[in-house]
């Protein structure tokens, strides 16, 4: 018996005001993944992220997560199991502390988190608890990042979306925030989908990569065809330096 594939997406298009953002899309991707998702700014890779997790709903095709209708899943249970961490981080007014007690509000009734738990996630995102009682007005754009991230482990979650998590970052701390989802990754054994500018970042760390163009997908396999693209499009844009 064949195991099924943690989301399959079948022939999936989004449309807005007439304009296609995605195109036709078929994808697979299985537990344990830590799929790069990448192509040039406007090919739509934002917009298929946000699909995943029912923030954006297709026009046509389907979706399945585990075997199911993705949109047959409440929608509160299925982004606490498929976590998502923006681009630019959205911290609510007040402390760290503050921001990561939010994931307060998925629980019925609500629950307390001890100081230990709140503790534990922020050692998991190399943050020390001394930031906790901190303004997140005073904090750093690095460090909002790994708030937020930390404010989504807290939900234990089986899969991580990521949008460009380090884009605005300077180069040596994007490269600490990748090596840090990837050994969450591998700690927590978590399936990663990840949209992301800059390749050669995510080369040495991504099992799967699937290049977004023009709404569609052009090509998709193991991390292996950055160094050897199978089609014309992806070579002439690795070769322009496009992400």
């Amino acid at each position: 018996m064949n195991k099924e594939p943690l989301f399959r997406l079948t022939s999936v298009s989004k449309s807005i005001g007439g304009k296609t953002l995605l195109d036709n899309i078929s994808l697979q991707i299985e537990a344990g993944d830590f799929l790069s998702i990448l192509g040039p700014s406007g090919a739509g890779k934002s917009t298929l992220l946000r699909l995943f997790n029912g923030l954006d709903s297709p026009t046509a095709g389907t979706i399945e997560y585990q075997g199911k209708p993705l949109f047959s899943y409440p929608m509160t249970g299925l982004r606490k199991r498929v976590g998502m961490v923006f681009q630019n981080p959205v911290m609510v007014r007040g402390t760290v502390r503050d921001n990561l007690l939010l994931t307060q509000r998925w629980e019925q009734p609500s629950t307390n988190l001890a100081e230990e738990t709140l503790v534990s996630v922020l050692a998991q995102v190399d943050l020390s608890p001394a930031i906790l009682d901190q303004d997140t007005k005073t904090i750093s754009g690095g460090e909002k990042q790994r708030v937020a991230l930390a404010r989504v482990l807290l939900n234990k979650p089986e899969v991580l979306l990521l949008d460009e998590p380090t884009a605005n970052l300077d180069p040596q701390l994007a490269r600490r925030i990748v090596r840090l989802i990837h050994q969450l990754f591998k700690q927590l054994k978590l399936t990663i989908i990840m949209v992301s500018h800059d390749y050669s970042l995510l080369s040495k760390y991504t099992t799967r990569i699937a290049f977004l163009i023009g709404g569609r997908i052009v090509e998709e396999g193991a991390a292996d065809i950055l160094e050897q693209p199978s089609t014309e499009t992806v070579k002439t844009f690795l070769a322009k330096g496009a992400i």
